[in-house]
């Protein structure tokens, strides 16, 4: 079994159009993306081009990869960072099934500075949330960089405002 390194985001607006701008800005470091996008039988890879893609509105599945070295060695290897520490990636994201999730704030959600914080439970509610899966190589630097560059694209995006 080819196992990767999966975290979970729960973000809420258009997950489409974050995507789409993720894979814009991922493309910048890697100037020959390849993505298989949706729900095929078997994944054919093509070259990225901004706009030329039919995203689902509320499902959809992605697998990325640098060139095609890269995606020749993942149904061999799978998961797993190569030559130069980077490594084939996969998206996903539904809606969420729950109207609100329990939760454990690990971080203090109210940034205070200065104070003592002990982690505690909290409820995350809201409507129109949706779950992402990033799978990605082992946790490290370049998991890093794919989970934080995406987390920046799910937010606002910076031209329309």
């Amino acid at each position: 079994m080819i196992t990767g390194c999966d975290t979970v985001l729960v973000a809420h607006g258009p997950v489409p159009a974050a995507v789409e701008r993720f894979l814009g800005v991922w493309s910048r470091r890697w100037p020959h993306l390849l993505i298989a996008a949706g729900d095929q039988e078997t994944d054919v890879f093509e070259p990225f081009v901004p706009g030329a893609t039919a995203w689902g509105e509320t499902t959809g599945s992605l697998l990325v990869a640098r060139d095609e070295e890269m995606v020749a060695g993942w149904d061999e290897t799978g998961y797993v960072l190569d030559a130069t520490g980077e490594g084939p990636f996969s998206l996903a994201y539904e809606p969420a099934g729950w109207r609100s999730l329990k939760a454990m704030a690990l971080e203090d959600p109210y940034a205070r500075a200065g104070f003592g914080y002990e982690p505690y439970a909290v409820v995350l509610v809201g409507s129109g949330l949706r779950m992402i899966t990033v799978v990605a190589p082992e946790e490290g630097e370049f998991g890093r960089a794919v989970v934080d560059t995406l987390t920046a694209c799910l937010g606002p995006d910076p031209a329309s405002g």
